[in-house]
């Protein structure tokens, strides 16, 4: 928790423990029975949003996995030391934010129509959420994350990440939960613009969510993934990932 916490820092279902994940239940049985008994086709998003958030878990636990070997293994670590129990118990709640952001998708599905009817591919979307990631919302990203390293955010918010020594993949969405309500209104801009856009497909939301959790969980790895040789051969790529140190 943050040296000082601030305003909304608990997740509203903490309370709930382990029997969280009751909370969308009543939404992904809701998509099954329309896309499979109803059979309306405007409920592929609808449908997809439980699939995409097992998805992200497994993805984040293969993350998981493969970190605690290396560690194990103790080559090559950028912070000498072993995990400590309070951090792997601060950290156990690493699947709040996606369940979070399955709620606020099935919450949009039926408010914002581009979400109705969209289609499984659209390589027009693809290019633009990713010109607009590189560009304003990288740009605000960096300025908020400026931001939250002033004392006044640092204090009530931000130093709870900042707890995690040794970082592990999932420490990067250790977060309060104002945190997390504020990342995603940031990197929901490149998604609902192509949305109102008429330009997103399930493909696109995908695919942008699955880079921002590999770079999320690489980036905060204890041990280097890409070798820096390959940063001599190809300069930009800098400019597309970061690396843990």
């Amino acid at each position: 928790m943050a040296s000082t916490p601030g305003i909304l820092t608990h997740w509203p279902w903490e309370p709930l423990g382990n029997f969280k994940y009751v909370i969308v239940a009543p939404w992904t049985l809701h998509s099954i029975y329309s896309f499979f008994i109803k059979g309306d086709e405007r409920a592929l998003f609808y449908f997809s949003t439980f699939p995409l958030m097992l998805w992200r878990m497994l993805h984040s636990q293969i993350w998981i996995s493969f970190s605690r070997y290396r560690t194990a293994k103790g080559n090559n670590l950028i912070v000498d030391r072993s995990l400590e129990f309070e951090q792997v118990d601060r950290e156990r709640t690493w699947d709040d934010q996606i369940l979070f952001h399955g709620i606020l998708s099935y919450m949009l599905t039926w408010t914002i129509e581009g979400l109705q009817s969209m289609p499984f591919w659209r390589a027009d979307g693809m290019v633009l959420v990713f010109l607009l990631h590189v560009g304003p919302v990288e740009f605000l990203y960096y300025w908020f994350h400026r931001a939250l390293h002033h004392h006044f955010l640092y204090s009530r918010y931000h130093s709870h990440h900042h707890s995690s020594i040794v970082t592990e993949p999932i420490t990067s969405v250790i977060h309060p939960f104002a945190e997390h309500i504020a990342y995603f209104l940031l990197f929901s801009i490149a998604l609902l613009t192509v949305t109102f856009a008429g330009m997103n497909s399930l493909a696109t939301t995908t695919a942008y969510l699955t880079y921002i959790d590999f770079m999320n969980n690489m980036g905060h790895c204890n041990f280097e993934v890409v070798p820096k040789w390959a940063f001599t051969i190809f300069p930009p790529l800098k400019y597309l990932m970061y690396t843990p140190s």
